[in-house]
Parts: structure tokens; sequence; C-alpha cells
């Protein structure tokens, strides 16, 4: 009896020491996406042209923005990915068809748990290049440095002419960055891109502001001069309207 006593007492005692070695892990918090991706979904924009220290704010006198007017879907890594079509449009909210001289087409996107990836350009409907980089990672550290095609998409065109095949640098300088905008001001991870290097004079770079779960709130253009190993602003851009689902 006492033998039996002695046995259950060592089994419930290796029972509680397994149960200490091997915790039950929690599932992971879902967190919500970095931008949401829905048809319909909009952000329009103003540019301020600013002075070298940043001062200044001259508007520029048209707003625009981007679109997600469509889809697309790609076969990427063997599997079929819906992938959102983001057009340039104005206050109209028309993505700009109507002028094939200057038409870029749409930006491809989409995104999954480790965050926005970008997948491309397509143009009149036909897919021009396909790809597939994770561009703003997220959940995301300050630090974290990501390398892709280059995703910049100024709300005035691509003003210098950088080829789809350009690759650049995607760097987290901040998860927790205040953003003032003309609807509000937004707590915003911040994503570095140069888009632009012309060593050993000047390279560009844009900052993106992005809000979790809202989207693109603002951009911020500087350029980094090499002899003097200083940055200047050049121009800000601030989110005046919206619409997401």
């Amino acid at each position: 009896m006492r033998r039996r006593i002695s046995v259950l007492i060592l089994i419930i005692f290796f029972s509680i020491m397994s149960c200490k070695e091997n915790p039950v892990i929690p599932e992971p918090v879902k967190t919500e996406p970095l931008i949401p991706l829905s048809l319909g979904n909009y952000w329009l924009y103003r540019d301020y042209y600013l002075n070298p220290d940043g001062t200044g704010g001259r508007p520029f006198p048209i707003k625009l923005g981007y679109i997600i007017d469509d889809t697309v879907t790609q076969v990427i890594n063997g599997e079929n990915i819906l992938n959102y079509k983001l057009f340039i449009c104005d206050s109209t909210l028309k993505p700009s068809y109507d002028k094939p001289a200057t038409f870029q087409g749409s930006k491809l996107v989409y995104q999954n748990r480790e965050g926005i990836y970008y997948a491309g350009t397509e143009k009149y409907d036909t897919i021009k290049t396909s790809f597939n980089d994770l561009i703003f990672p997220y959940p995301v550290e300050k630090g974290d440095s990501v390398s892709g095609h280059i995703f910049y998409y100024t709300i005035s065109g691509n003003v210098f002419s950088i080829p789809d095949e350009a690759i650049s640098q995607y760097t987290c300088v901040s998860t927790d960055s205040l953003f003032t905008t003309e609807v509000g001001d937004f707590r915003c991870i911040v994503y570095k891109m140069p888009y632009f290097d012309l060593e050993p004079l000047f390279r560009d770079e844009v900052y993106y502001f992005i809000k979790p779960g809202f989207g693109i709130v603002g951009m911020v253009s500087m350029v980094f001069h090499y002899n003097t190993n200083e940055y200047r602003y050049v121009a800000k851009t601030l989110l005046t309207d919206y619409k997401i689902k």
C-alpha cells in the first residue's frame, strides 16, 4: 500500500515538473494590418515645398493621392496571391486612365502577417514587372532593414524616371513618431528609403510615415549632401482626405 502511494506521489511530482518545463504557449496576438487594403480605399495629400532647414511650407496647388481601384491575381511562390492596384488619382478620385502619354499604371501590393509586399507594376491591365519584395515589414523594430525594388511613387509622378528594376533599402528609423496632418495627429512607424543616389554628390531619400491600421499619412523628402555630411529638407506630403474600410 505504501509502495503504491509512493509511486502515485512520484507520478504527480514528475507531472508537475513536466508542466513547468513545457508551459503552454499562448496564441500570438494578432496585429492590425499596416495599411488597410480594400477596393475603394483612398488617401489624398497636399505637397508643401520646404526651406533646407525644414521651415516654410509653400503648398502645391493641387491635391493628389492614391486609390485602390482594382485587383489582379498573380502566382507567387506557387500560390495565387490577390494583388491590389494602387493608382495615382486627383481629388475627383478617378485613377489616371485618361492621359495615355503620361499614364504610369499602378503599383501592385498585398499584405500578410510579415507586412506590406510590393509585387510589381501593371499598365493597361497588363503586368509589366513581377516580383515579391517585403518593403514595409510589420511588426517591426527600429533598425530593421530589408531590400527591395524601389516603391517610390510621388503624387507628382516618377520625377527621376526611376527604372522598374532599381533596388533600394527600406529601414525602420522610428516605431513611434508623432506626425501632424490636416486631418489630425498620428503616432507613426517611419520607414526610410533612398531613391536616387549620385554619390559623391548627393542622395535623395523619402521617409514614409505610416499609422498602423490607417495607412500612409505623410511623407518627407530630404537630400543628403556627401561633401558637407548634412541633410536638407525638400518637401513634405500631408494627408488631407481619406476613406478606409
